[in-house]
C-alpha cells in the first residue's frame, strides 16, 4: 500500500511558483464574466458583469448600487482618460466605492498595465516579499498606497504570461496562507 503525503518546496524560481499555483486556482466557474469583457471597450452590461466576476457572485442591492453609481456611471468618463495619466491620478479621480473596487476598476481599464489587488495576493506578496504573514489593511488609503509604492513593483518582478498566470497564483497562494494548510510551509 501507498501512502502519499503533500510536500511543498519552499525554494523555487518565480516561473515554478507561478505554474504550480496558478494551476490549483479552483476559482473557474464564473470565470466567464471576466474572459468575456476584459480588455474590450467599456460598456455598462461589461462592467456589470466584471464586478460580479470580482465580487463572487450577486450583488447585495448595496453592491449594485455602488457599482451603478461609481463605475457603470463613470465609463464616459474613464473612456475619455489620457492612457498615460498616472494611476494615483485615476484612483483620486474615482475616489469612491471602496479601494479595491477602485483598483478593480483601474484594472478593468488597462488590464495589462494594472494588476488587479486584493486581500489574498497582498497576503501572498507580504510572504513572498517579506517572509511573514501580514493582512491588508482596513484602511482605504493605506491600501491604495500600498497598491502603488509596493504591489505595482513586486508584481512587476513576475513574467507575465497574458493568460492570468500570475494574479492566478498569487491569488491561490494567498488564499493557501489563510488556510488551515498554511501550516505546511515555515512561516513565523
Amino acid at each position: 500500500m501507498k501512502m502519499p503525503i503533500l510536500k511543498i518546496n519552499n525554494l523555487s524560481s518565480s516561473e515554478e511558483f507561478v505554474q504550480f499555483w496558478a494551476n490549483l486556482y479552483a476559482e473557474a466557474e464564473k470565470e466567464y464574466y471576466y474572459d468575456d469583457n476584459i480588455g474590450k471597450e467599456l460598456m455598462p452590461k461589461g462592467v456589470q458583469e466584471l464586478y460580479l466576476w470580482k465580487n463572487g457572485g450577486n450583488f447585495s442591492k448595496g453592491k449594485k448600487k455602488t457599482v451603478e453609481n461609481n463605475f457603470i456611471a463613470k465609463i464616459e468618463d474613464v473612456n475619455r482618460l489620457d492612457k498615460d495619466i498616472l494611476p494615483k491620478d485615476f484612483l483620486n479621480k474615482f475616489s469612491e466605492g471602496g479601494a479595491i473596487w477602485r483598483i478593480f476598476f483601474l484594472h478593468i481599464w488597462q488590464p495589462k498595465r494594472y494588476p488587479i489587488y486584493d486581500q489574498h495576493v497582498h497576503r501572498a506578496m507580504m510572504f513572498l516579499r517579506d517572509g511573514k504573514k501580514e493582512e491588508i489593511s482596513t484602511q482605504d488609503p493605506e491600501k491604495i498606497e500600498t497598491y502603488l509604492a509596493d504591489y505595482l513593483p513586486f508584481y512587476a518582478g513576475f513574467k507575465d504570461d497574458g493568460k492570468r498566470s500570475v494574479d492566478r497564483a498569487l491569488w491561490t497562494f494567498g488564499k493557501f496562507l489563510k488556510s488551515p494548510f498554511e501550516k505546511m510551509l515555515d512561516i513565523e
